[in-house]
Parts: structure tokens; sequence; C-alpha cells
């Protein structure tokens, strides 16, 4: 079941701004928690909400400018981190969208999107990073998982704009 609103080009650039503004603020609150930023993910919580709500492309422009606009604005993301940035945004957009698309139970939507996306990602740094690494970023994130999962499912559910 489509459930993504259709947006005039106008309003989707002004909902891609909002976000890539939500996803810059949000990680400044969590990095005043000691490993915050590593461990809630919040610089790709909007993300998964633009996806599900207004889709790929609105989400995939969130992906992509969140982490460059933030470096250039405020050095944070740190630039050797912006293409796994990148790389893992636009894949939590695109499954976002994908399952969002397909499924209709949003929580369930919700919990594949950022699970596969999340998994594809390791599989690929696999070979570059090995597996420790691969498997430290995936299990660090889950409760940023956790949040993603429960706070798209929430905004879904409860807030109708």
């Amino acid at each position: 079941m489509v459930y993504t609103l259709r947006l005039t080009q106008t309003d989707a650039y002004i909902k891609s701004a909002l976000f890539i503004l939500a996803n810059i603020m949000l990680p400044h609150l969590f990095h005043l928690i000691p490993g915050g930023g590593v461990m809630f993910l919040p610089i790709y919580f909007f993300t998964l909400i633009a996806a599900q709500r207004y889709g790929y492309q609105v989400a995939l422009l969130t992906a992509v400018m969140t982490p460059i606009v933030g470096n250039l604005c405020f050095g944070a993301p740190a630039s050797a981190m912006i293409p796994d940035m990148l790389f893992k945004g636009s894949c939590l957009a695109i499954t976002g969208y994908f399952f969002a698309q397909k499924i209709e139970n949003k929580l369930l939507a919700s919990v594949l999107a950022v699970l596969c996306s999340w998994t594809f990602v390791g599989l690929v740094e696999l070979p570059f990073a090995g597996f420790a690494y691969a498997f430290q970023d995936f299990v660090t994130g889950i409760p940023g998982m956790a949040m993603m999962i429960v706070g798209s499912w929430l905004v879904s559910k409860y807030v109708k704009c």
C-alpha cells in the first residue's frame, strides 16, 4: 500500500530542507551523551521518516545533503566519514521507501528497512573494513536502530502532515 504523500517540487525541497536541519540538530543533542552519536545514529533518523512519508526523492536528498551541510557548517561529521555516511543514508532512504510501498504495517516496514539497510551496508563494508568493523558497526548501532524503528512508526502513526 502506498502511503507516501505527493509533493510539488517546491514542497519536496522545503520538506528536504526541514529534514536536513533536523538531521543536523538531533546529532548535536546526542553527542552530549558519551558515545551517543555512534550508538544512536541520529543523523539517519529523519531520513527514514522522509522515505516513508514523502518518497525516495526527499529521502535521498536528505541522506545526501545532511552530512555535507553538517560538515560545511559545523565541521561534523568529519570529512573522512562523509562517504560512509552517504552510503548508509542512501541505503536507508531506498529501503525505507521500498518497504513503505510494499508493506501495510508501518512498524514492520520500519523494522525491515532498518535491518536490511544495515545488513547490506555491513556486507558491503566486510571486504574493505573486515569483519570486526562491520559487526561492531551493526552491534554498536542497535540502540539507534531501535530508536529509528520506534520513532518512525510513532511519527507515521500520530503525525499527520
